[in-house]
């Protein structure tokens, strides 16, 4: 029997190279025939570079750049070993994690630092840049990305405008005449929403609020992504312009291409060529339910699982909305947590000791089961 496990990671808790191996040892435990084929996955979001950089086999480099409060610190981004690939996250320059709970807010946090990364991979030779932009902590539309690469952008009295969110509706000009040239650079943006600019469903009213907006800062904030739009020939209803606090827009203007996330990895990891003959897929992530269906990992995996008619199992430490997911073609979806007491509180569950044991035996079962039904 040949089991494909591929997994993204258990955000908080396990990565994805920790739950294939997990799996893996497990499934060896009760068939030590099988033959494994572990594919670590990501989906756009966080944790994306790492597992570009896996399959690409690239090596980690840093450079100075400032976070999203514009305080200097160092990030790590990958260069392929032929230079000519550059692998990053916006987060490592901008993302929510770097801040503390307090300081979160999109109203004044900036994408600049991530203007200084693009600028530090070309300045090192890079021709092809692959950018995840999962996990910001910004609302900005990218404007601190491109003042960082030279553009300037000035209010109605000709003063530059510091480039946060809360001061998009300021914009009078956008002057992007000394911007860094890259007609000679292919931009690659590795993308897991969806989202147009602005609207109901834009960048400010469906994530602003966990970044650490109000109600009345959101409303603000959309109102500044519908006037910045006006400055561009892109259309804020472009698939995905609304991806981190609207950083997708402003690369869109830079003539970088948005990409499905996991179709991107899926091409690094050859998950196609590796499901051809294989019997059964196991996958899964951290929280799964019906927006999993909006094109998160185990979907994706799904979506190609069916096109080679194999059968979907998908695993996490949350699962609701089953019914759906089942309607939709996994073959069985199921909470790792269910073999665990339920005296656990969520945080126990997730420590990775426990997250690991119950992983492990939860595939144990559903293998037997499985095997032997």
């Amino acid at each position: 029997m040949k089991i494909v496990v591929a997994f993204d990671s258990f955000k908080g808790s396990l990565s994805a190279q920790d739950a294939v191996n997990t799996v893996s040892k497990a499934i060896k435990e009760v068939s030590p025939s099988a033959n494994i084929v572990k594919l670590p996955l990501a989906d756009g979001g966080e944790g994306t570079t790492e597992i570009l950089a896996y399959y690409l086999n690239a090596s980690w480099t840093r450079c100075k750049v400032h976070d999203a409060l514009m305080r200097p610190i160092i990030c790590k981004y990958a260069i392929s070993k032929d230079g000519n690939i550059a692998i990053m996250d916006m987060a490592s320059a901008a993302g929510l994690t770097l801040l503390s709970k307090e300081e979160r807010n999109p109203m004044f946090t900036t994408t600049f630092g991530v203007g200084e990364m693009l600028c530090d991979a070309v300045g090192k030779g890079c021709k092809h840049i692959l950018l995840g932009i999962g996990g910001s902590a910004t609302n900005d539309a990218g404007i601190g990305m491109l003042t960082a690469l030279g553009a300037k952008i000035y209010d109605n009295d000709r003063k530059e405008v510091i480039p946060i969110g809360e001061n998009m509706q300021n914009i009078s000009t956008i002057d992007r005449s000394n911007l860094l040239d890259l007609s000679a650079i292919s931009i690659e943006v590795v993308c897991d929403v969806t989202n147009p600019l602005y609207g109901p469903n834009g960048a400010a009213h469906v994530y602003a609020h966990q970044k650490g907006a109000n109600d009345t800062e959101i409303v603000a904030l959309d109102r500044g992504l519908r006037h910045l739009s006006t400055f561009f020939s892109i259309s804020p209803n472009t698939c995905g312009s609304g991806a981190a606090g609207g950083l997708g827009y402003a690369l869109l203007s830079l003539n970088a291409q948005l990409k499905v996330g996991a179709e991107v990895v899926f091409n690094a990891a050859k998950l196609s060529y590796h499901i051809a003959d294989a019997d059964l897929i196991i996958t899964g992530e951290g929280k799964i339910d019906s927006q999993t269906l909006c094109g998160k990992l185990p979907f994706a995996v799904l979506k190609v699982a069916k096109q080679a008619k194999i059968p979907v199992v998908a695993l996490a430490g949350c699962v609701e909305d089953k019914d759906q997911l089942l309607m939709a073609g996994f073959k069985v979806v199921k909470s790792i947590n269910d073999v665990c007491p339920t005296s656990l509180s969520i945080t126990q569950q997730m420590l990775p000791i426990v997250a690991t044991k119950n992983l492990s035996e939860t595939i144990k079962q559903l293998l037997k089961k499985y095997l032997h039904p």
